[in-house]
């Protein structure tokens, strides 16, 4: 039996479809079953079906945004421990230690580079 390569699955929620692009295809590269929402309802609703291994969620998106999306998956039960990466073009300090203090693993600061991301998503996957 052939050994599968995929590492695992990423959600990503990013209301950019040229940045959600991006990540989708540097981390499909890296091995992982990527899956892009442009928005954070069409992930949840996502997630109620197939549980991702980690989330990549931008902070600023329309409707819901992410620190809002971050809460409710800190909530609950079911994504309470699953690793989440925000991502933020804000460098400010407040904003970023207001999403560590709402339980996300790691931030990462755009602009990033392909390496960055995959080793982000290595990193927050192997605390576990």
């Amino acid at each position: 039996m052939e050994r599968s390569w995929i590492k695992g699955r990423v959600f990503v929620v990013d209301d950019d479809p040229v940045l959600l692009a991006f990540l989708e295809g540097a981390l499909a590269k890296s091995g992982y079953l990527v899956q892009a929402f442009e928005s954070a309802r069409s992930a949840l609703h996502a997630a109620s079906i197939d549980r991702p291994a980690i989330w990549l969620i931008d902070i600023r998106m329309p409707d819901m945004d992410g620190m809002e999306l971050l809460k409710l998956l800190r909530g609950g039960q079911e994504h309470r421990e699953t690793p989440v990466v925000m991502l933020t073009g804000d460098g400010r300090l407040d904003r970023i230690a207001s999403a560590m203090g709402a339980g996300a693993t790691t931030y990462l600061l755009k602009p990033f580079s392909p390496q960055q991301v995959v080793e982000k998503v290595y990193a927050a996957l192997n605390l576990r």
